[in-house]
């Protein structure tokens, strides 16, 4: 991850609250990506973390996928073909409807899963030592406000 922030009129530019966030995450997701890479899921790359998230056991839809994700279903249906690809999940036909198909993770998937959801409590951990458990719960209890409250506090899209 580059460091390097743009410059504009020739000085870095400011930070705002959306861009801190996701520098945040993306500090925070490279602890599950170096486990699975160290694991030989080098293949797994930080945009798939979106399929996984939002995978049920049982199978999703890419439709529904994206719909999780909030982004296209194209774009979902490319992370997804990758993954088959590389083993992580299978297509298989929806047995509540014969036109869609869910997207199931295979055993090789279940174990990204798993090696994922490992590094939450080492992550947790780390958050309550730096800012303390108090306020590691309230920073918490602030981004769920922030999920929570989004669509009927900040600006409408156009």
């Amino acid at each position: 991850m580059s460091t390097d922030r743009p410059l504009t009129d020739g000085s870095p530019r400011p930070m705002n609250t959306a861009v801190l966030l996701r520098e945040a995450f993306n500090v925070l997701n490279a602890v599950p990506l170096a486990r699975l890479a160290a694991a030989g899921h080098d293949a797994v790359r930080p945009a798939h973390g979106v399929v996984f998230q939002h995978l049920d056991d049982s199978g999703t839809t890419v439709s529904t996928l994206a719909e999780r994700a909030r982004m296209t279903k194209q774009s979902m249906a490319e992370l997804v073909l990758y993954l088959e690809k590389h083993g992580y999940v299978t297509r298989e036909p929806d047995p509540a409807d014969r036109r869609a198909k869910l997207v199931a993770p295979t055993e090789r998937g279940r174990e990204v899963i798993t090696i994922a959801q490992s590094t939450v409590p080492a992550i947790e951990d780390a958050l309550d030592e730096l800012f303390g458990a108090d306020h590691a719960d309230r920073l918490r209890a602030d981004l769920r406000a922030i999920i929570d409250t989004a669509n009927s506090r900040l600006p409408a899209v156009p």
